[in-house]
């Protein structure tokens, strides 16, 4: 039986791989490469040009909004992606029986729906503080995080993206 990947998951690490090309010097290619390729190991549905179709938009939109604080928008989506529920409870991912990162029986993953679900994140961070990234916070804080949690510790090189 082939997995899904949970929405969540894959729009935290679509915004994950376009934080990591604003802050790093590699190609957006490489990271979507790289990440693809771990979401792909897990969930039967996720490819390369999903994420880098998704990231660039993400990148697109941030342009659009003409956004200083990019890297920061990113970063607080992701965590809001990881941390909460669409209604706004805190997100579980163990529980007794399963875990929401063992993914899912019907496919929920769309590039051009996760990035049409970002575009009104930016504006919202812009008028609700409670939205930004906790100071100190890191996916390493993720409980109960599995592989999730070293996401951002993935070693990416150009030759990722070839």
């Amino acid at each position: 039986m082939s997995l899904f990947c949970p929405a969540w998951v894959y729009s935290a690490t679509c915004a994950l791989t376009a934080q990591r090309y604003l802050a790093e010097s590699l190609g957006l290619e490489a990271f979507a490469s790289k990440y693809a390729s771990v979401l792909a190991d897990r969930y039967s549905d996720i490819s390369y040009e999903m994420v880098l179709d998704t990231s660039e938009n993400y990148l697109r939109h941030l342009m659009d909004a003409e956004v200083e604080d990019a890297s920061e928008i990113l970063e607080s989506y992701a965590y809001n992606r990881i941390a909460f529920d669409k209604n706004g409870t805190p997100r579980k991912i163990k529980g007794f029986f399963s875990s929401s990162l063992d993914g899912l029986k019907t496919q929920e993953v769309s590039a051009e729906a996760a990035a049409k679900e970002f575009k009104p994140f930016i504006y919202m961070y812009r008028t609700k503080p409670e939205l930004a990234m906790p100071a100190g916070w890191t996916w390493g804080a993720i409980e109960d995080g599995e592989w999730l949690k070293e996401m951002p510790d993935l070693d990416v090189s150009f030759l990722d993206g070839i």
